[in-house]
């Protein structure tokens, strides 16, 4: 098989082997209503070329909601919404998948405004709440309403139906002995925990007739201790198999216990899920739908050319490019726009209530807006070629305007830094990926170029974007002579000491104190702040830590360092003074401030100007490129 030939799932032929996974964007109204931004997200990725459309969770009864902006099918008015969103997928060319969900002790309380509801009352680490144990009449009561969501998705017109069986969501928590302790019909052997998974199956076929294909969502390995493994997965899946399931969607993970596998976080092994999925596909006739970081076209196409799977699910990755689908159609693979796994636009967006976004995709999220090409092409100069700077550029060629685009170094900026901490080699994917399209543009690219008032003069532009990011901030410290930077360590133009200070807590001055672990140095970290990495993704800040922790760095914090004599340096904490120690080297990462001498000598010569990212505040990589995109299509 390839890519691009039909997979035929029940009753329903799906034209290639690419479906978009379940990902969730937050732009649903409060009481769980589909949104025209919804309508304009997946029309575009239909139209990117893949199969099927595994749309985002939503959740069968209001005790089950994650979010408070998630998608929902409990009751008829939502129908009417999803009825357009499923018109926008087939409008857009592709097929539409209702993915139904009940998050048990996932569920967040702040949201339902009641405790959780599970099997049993085990704390959802992820949240901190403790559930309340179903009763036998309540556990029949969500079977039915499995039965009633499948039943208005058909009526709302999805071609198909996939139940989330997996990933440590409410009916998993009953196929595990980690989560079901129960004495009664629904807990303690395999066929009493398979009982809830027994019931939905004949309610969603009663009340949905049978009409539409029935896909299970299931996690390959929960990777917690007394969690569903491998073995257990592919026992559950032959029971679906016997239950009329048509095909089974492998990922792994937890959504409370073990988030990192859950949200396949970029730190992880590699090809876990594509390898559990093929050992599960050996194992059954039902086709094999695999996720979890499966984004890069190669493997994709080894994958199924090998047909160690069926078909291959893509979450980000679509999220990033909608037209990776139809690049690899036009063998266009090294056009596609990677995901690098950082989820700084999509989960911490989403969890922070912005709702979803990405950094490489400053339209994600924002397919409604038209950005016709300009009536009146501009000359549009570009200082600086970090990731702000290369988007801004981007988007105003693509809108017609000549643009010439000023890097003093090579292209990337502080981006540049982003892959050589540990575990963060994925996010040279989407930094290279921009490279590329830069590159690969006819723009006027100038690299290697630090560009004077003069040379921006003589392009005549009508608009100037300043783009030239920020620098490390030295701290005024008595004795701190000559310190290392952390851009400096990373980069290996400077090589610390047996030990190591490093001032500041942030993200920064961790990733470097990781980077020198490897390097086994001994390593303390100093923080004025009572908490560090505060400016991490929640998951990532915590394998961070728990790798420092693991290597043995001290960290300080409501700490300040004071005064140095020597090698000798001298800390306050709480107001006393105290001397922590001998360092062979100090590295400081307490910030950047920004870069922007031109802004003031070019308004000063009548130009227009316009700041963008780290020039006009230091802040994430994802500001920079949704700034540097909407400053050009204001042009």
């Amino acid at each position: 098989m390839n890519t691009f030939t039909p997979l035929k799932i029940g009753s329903v032929e799906l034209p290639n082997r690419l479906m978009m996974a379940p990902v969730k964007t937050g732009f649903g109204t409060p009481d769980g209503k589909s949104t025209y931004r919804h309508e304009a997200y997946y029309r575009r990725r239909a139209e990117g070329g893949v199969g099927a459309i595994i749309v985002e969770p939503c959740y069968i009864d209001q005790l089950g909601k994650e979010h408070p902006r998630q998608l929902g099918i409990s009751e008829y008015d939502h129908l009417e919404g999803l009825r357009r969103l499923v018109s926008a997928i087939h409008d857009g060319g592709g097929l539409a998948v209702a993915h139904l969900n009940h998050a048990g002790r996932a569920a967040k309380p702040k949201v339902t405004g009641a405790a959780p509801e599970a099997p049993s009352e085990v704390t959802c680490p992820m949240t901190g709440a403790t559930p309340v144990a179903m009763t036998e009449e309540r556990i029949k009561q969500i079977a039915l309403e499995f039965g009633g969501a499948a039943r208005r998705a058909a009526e709302a017109g999805f071609d198909a139906i996939e139940l989330q069986f997996g990933l440590g969501y409410l009916v998993a928590q009953f196929l595990s002995t980690h989560t079901n302790l129960r004495k009664d019909l629904y807990g303690g052997n395999r066929e009493n925990r398979y009982r809830f998974a027994s019931e939905i199956l004949v309610e969603v076929g009663r009340q949905n007739h049978n009409k539409l294909p029935v896909i299970a969502r299931i996690s390959a390995s929960e990777q917690v201790t007394d969690g569903l493994e491998i073995g257990d997965s592919i026992r559950l899946v032959r029971f679906l198999e016997e239950h009329g399931v048509t095909a089974v969607h492998v990922a792994s993970g937890s959504i409370c216990d073990t988030a990192p596998w859950y949200f396949q976080h970029m730190r992880l092994p590699n090809g876990k899920n594509l390898e559990w999925a093929g050992l599960i596909k050996k194992e059954t006739t039902l086709p094999v739908i695999v996720a979890g970081r499966m984004g890069d076209p190669a493997v994709i196409r080894r994958a199924l050319n090998e047909e160690l799977v069926d078909a291959v699910a893509l979450g980000r990755p679509l999220v990033a490019d909608p037209d990776l689908p139809v690049k690899m159609i036009r063998h266009r693979d090294e056009d596609v726009m990677q995901c690098g796994g950082c989820l700084q636009g999509c989960f911490a967006r989403v969890r922070s209530g912005e709702g979803l976004g990405c950094i490489v995709n400053p339209r994600a999220g924002y397919e409604a807006d038209q950005i016709p090409a300009s009536e009146k092409p501009k000359t549009v100069v570009v200082i600086g070629g970090g990731p702000g700077g290369m988007q801004a550029a981007l988007s105003a060629h693509q809108r017609g305007h000549r643009v010439v685009l000023f890097e003093k170094g090579h292209l990337g900026g502080q981006a540049n830094l982003s892959w050589l901490p540990p575990g963060k080699a994925m996010m040279k994917r989407p930094l290279d990926s921009l490279k590329h399209l830069v590159e690969d543009s006819n723009l006027d690219l100038r690299t290697s170029h630090s560009a004077t008032v003069s040379d921006i003069l003589a392009e005549h532009p009508d608009v100037t974007i300043v783009a030239t990011g920020a620098t490390p901030v030295v701290p005024s410290i008595p004795g701190l002579d000559h310190p290392l930077t952390g851009e400096e360590v990373l980069l290996k133009k400077a090589r610390a000491g047996r030990r190591v200070l490093i001032i500041g807590g942030g993200m920064v001055g961790l990733e470097t104190a990781e980077f020198l672990l490897n390097e086994k140095r001994q390593i303390t970290v100093v923080e004025l702040l009572e908490d560090v990495a505060r400016d991490m993704v929640p998951i990532t800040r915590k394998l961070t830590l728990q790798n420092l922790k693991k290597g043995g760095i001290e960290i300080l914090t409501r700490s300040e360092v004071t005064r140095l004599e020597g090698k000798k340096v001298y800390v306050t904490t709480e107001g006393t003074e105290q001397l922590l120690g001998e360092f062979d080297s100090v590295v400081v990462a307490i910030g950047t401030r920004s870069v922007n001498e031109l802004e003031v000598l070019l308004k000063k010569e009548g130009l227009e100007v316009r700041v963008i990212g780290d020039a006009r505040e230091p802040r994430q990589i994802y500001d920079a490129v949704k700034e540097g995109h909407d400053v050009a299509v204001g042009i």
